[in-house]
């Protein structure tokens, strides 16, 4: 099984392109559609790039705190005992 799995990720490793590169293909794409079938012009659409970019930046801070939180209350001992406990109304044990 190790074996198929280095296979498969030094073939993903070698092959799949970076995601950077999706995300710059996808920009260009939307740019262009957004160009040819509205009557925007290409500043304003860069404006709607950067009003939207700005507001994803937001909404993906507040996932971050999220996860840190949870993170940091799941590390701590009062809830590590807690969630190590047997529970008899849940399907997760120990």
């Amino acid at each position: 099984m190790k074996a198929i799995t280095r296979f498969s990720n030094s073939l993903m490793e070698k092959y799949l392109p970076d995601p950077f590169l999706f995300v710059l293909i996808l920009t260009l794409v939307i740019f262009v559609m957004g160009l040819g079938l509205t009557e925007s012009s290409p500043i304003e659409m860069v404006t709607y790039w950067g009003d939207g970019f700005w507001a994803l930046l937001a909404f993906s801070m507040q996932m971050v705190l999220v996860l840190v939180t949870g993170f940091v209350l799941a590390s701590s001992p009062i809830f590590k005992k807690r969630l190590g406990l047997h529970c008899r109304f849940c399907a997760f044990t120990q």
